[in-house]
């Protein structure tokens, strides 16, 4: 399943990574750079967890250079709507 995903603040990216987290399944994010060219990442990562939030905070202030953060998906193999759906862009 594919969804896509707002998260407008640090906690968000935080909780949103704690939920993910406990999922046992792999989790991915996904998304396209500024070329069109596709990234993946997992959601469990607390890597990702500070470069998404770092991005996050920025992005009210400066426009996305490298990756439309605007534009992010979660993917499982599983159903895990009911888990994230505080996430989900509507």
């Amino acid at each position: 399943m594919k969804y896509a995903l707002v998260l407008d603040s640090l906690q968000d990216v935080q909780k949103f990574t704690e939920i993910v987290q406990q999922i046992d399944a792999d989790v991915r994010l996904l998304g396209r750079d500024e070329n069109g060219s596709p990234w993946e990442l997992s959601a469990k990562s607390v890597f990702c967890t500070v470069l998404l939030g770092t991005h996050i905070q920025r992005r009210h202030s400066h426009p996305p250079k490298n990756i439309d953060w605007n534009a992010i998906y979660c993917e499982c193999n599983h159903d895990i709507y009911h888990l994230i759906r505080d996430y989900v862009k509507v």
